[in-house]
C-alpha cells in the first residue's frame, strides 16, 4: 500500500507512474518532472502534481468541472 507520508514512498510510486508512461512511449515535460521532485519532496501534495499536469494540457478554453 502507498503511504504518501514517507519521501520513499513517493519516490516509489513516481517510478512506478514514470515506467508506465514510458512504457506507452511517451516522455515526460520537464515541467511535470520539476513537479514530481516537489511531490517526492513533499512540498505539494498528489492532488495538487495531477492538478499542474492537468492545467498543463488542458485543451485551451475548457475549465476543470467542479468538485
Amino acid at each position: 500500500m502507498h503511504d504518501p507520508d514517507t519521501p520513499e514512498s513517493r519516490r516509489r510510486a513516481l517510478s512506478s507512474a514514470l515506467g508506465s508512461v514510458q512504457a506507452e512511449g511517451l516522455t515526460p515535460t520537464a515541467d511535470y518532472a520539476a513537479d514530481a521532485e516537489e511531490y517526492a519532496a513533499g512540498t505539494i501534495s498528489a492532488d495538487e502534481l495531477v492538478a499542474r499536469a492537468e492545467a498543463r494540457h488542458r485543451a485551451p478554453g475548457t475549465e476543470q468541472p467542479a468538485p
